[in-house]
């Protein structure tokens, strides 16, 4: 199964672990795990920007430290017979933080959503680029980029660029076309801020 990288299920996955109780660490084991894998596509999506990108870094860095401590005590909390008692504290402890850590990551990505929505778009038009074009004009009818006229346009003719699209070539140029498109949608945006 292939899972489609978004900022919503990023943050879905962050409020998840944060509304666990302290003795639903075994399921908060397996969140860890399932937002890790999204914190490292998201990294490596948000490549577009290194600035943005080493903040995001050092944000998961945290909350991947947090982890360990975590994960640490819990451990040593099965080893040690006498002092289980004192470590399962430690991990409550160490639970408390990573919280604090993955609000904070949360807080980051909300502040740079936008960004992050980019480089998530940009990731996925990558991939459907050379799979399935027709997702990616779909992609970028829901992102905004292609106008309700040219999507129509699109949709209509299929037959003609579906066959221009089966040129791998064509494909790759479709998909650098797609990206500058999002970037410029992006400048436009910052214009329109600032």
């Amino acid at each position: 199964m292939v899972r489609k990288l978004r900022v919503e299920s990023i943050l879905t996955a962050l409020d998840e672990i944060v509304e666990l109780n302290p003795g639903d660490l075994g399921k908060g084991s397996r969140l860890l795990r399932s937002l890790d894998w999204y914190l490292e596509q998201l990294l490596e999506a948000a490549r577009i920007d290194e600035e943005r990108r080493k903040g995001l870094f050092r944000m998961v860095t945290l909350v991947r430290s947090s982890s360990a401590k975590l994960f640490q005590s819990l451990g040593n909390a099965k080893q040690s017979g006498q002092l289980r008692g004192d470590w399962l504290r430690f991990a409550q402890h160490d639970f408390l933080k990573l919280k604090e850590d993955l609000i904070a990551l949360r807080e980051h990505l909300v502040e740079n959503v936008d960004f992050f929505r980019l480089a998530c778009l940009r990731d996925q038009i990558g991939e459907l680029a050379s799979t399935r074009p027709e997702k990616l004009f779909e992609e970028l009818h829901e992102a905004g980029v292609i106008s309700e006229r040219t999507w129509v346009l699109l949709m209509s003719c299929p037959v003609s660029w579906r066959e221009m699209l089966g040129d791998g070539e064509i494909s790759k140029q479709i998909s650098k076309l797609s990206a500058w498109l999002l970037e410029l949608q992006e400048i436009r945006k910052r214009q329109r801020t600032a």
